[in-house]
């Protein structure tokens, strides 16, 4: 029999059983088995599993969501933003290239989108400090809220590449100021948080302002949106 995993939720942080969490969700083209590498295996030499990887049958993502909140934001977010991902699939299928700058015309929800990429990063954030911000979390859990704090800043950008990568929170000291940086990425866009900082390419996209839109409001815009290279095995660095 599967062991339950019982722990605090990343999102309400009720200590309850957790479900999986897609991330990005199923719908986005994360649905088949993947290779997943850690920390020990990318960068411990002395640990045994250095230089290997695991086998996750169901795609990227973990148990870090109770199902209240795994249900919730999945109802509300996580099939908008899907159809986000597919019409930037759809337009790089019709060009058949992708350019170092490029105009996608989207037709979405911006703030649903927002929440989604939020969420995500909720997800993959195991020191707790998104969690423990009790404004962000409002933002989240409360579909109709639009006020998340302006210390996170959301940027997007375009990449094409076979890794995958999930950054959770990285901590840096920049001549005694502390921010934070968290990433993303799984084809075709990349998504980049930032706390209390800017982003590490200034072409990056801020999308930020999809907080201004309500829940379930469209909008049709054609968005700039850089291309990186995302084969490097560190965050904020690009080829």
């Amino acid at each position: 029999m599967k062991k339950k995993k019982i722990d605090f939720c990343h999102l309400c942080g009720q200590f309850k059983e957790l479900t999986f969490e897609h991330i990005p969700p199923k719908s986005a083209f994360n649905d088949k088995p993947i290779l997943i590498q850690n920390y020990e295996h990318l960068f411990d030499k002395k640990s045994y599993l250095y230089g290997k990887s695991f086998r996750s049958n169901n795609g990227s993502g973990s148990y870090c969501f109770c199902e209240s909140c795994n249900n919730n934001t999945g109802t509300w977010y996580a099939n908008d933003f899907s159809n986000f991902v597919k019409q930037a699939y759809v337009h790089f299928e019709k060009t058949s290239r992708v350019s170092k700058l490029n105009l996608v015309e989207l037709n979405y929800k911006p703030l649903n989108v927002l929440k989604q990429i939020l969420t995500m990063f909720l997800a993959i954030d195991h020191s707790g400090y998104l969690r423990d911000d009790k404004n962000l979390v409002e933002f989240i859990l409360e579909k109709e809220n639009k006020s998340l704090p302006d210390k996170y800043q959301i940027y997007l950008y375009i990449t094409i590449s076979k890794h995958k990568r999930l950054f959770g929170i990285q901590w840096n000291n920049l001549n005694g100021t502390f921010n934070a940086h968290s990433e993303i990425t799984f084809n075709p866009f990349g998504y980049f948080l930032a706390i209390d900082s800017p982003p590490p390419i200034e072409t990056m996209t801020n999308i930020t302002q999809f907080k201004d839109y309500s829940f379930n409001e469209n909008a049709n815009f054609i968005i700039p949106l850089f291309y990186l290279k995302t084969d490097d095995k560190f965050l904020g660095q690009y080829n």
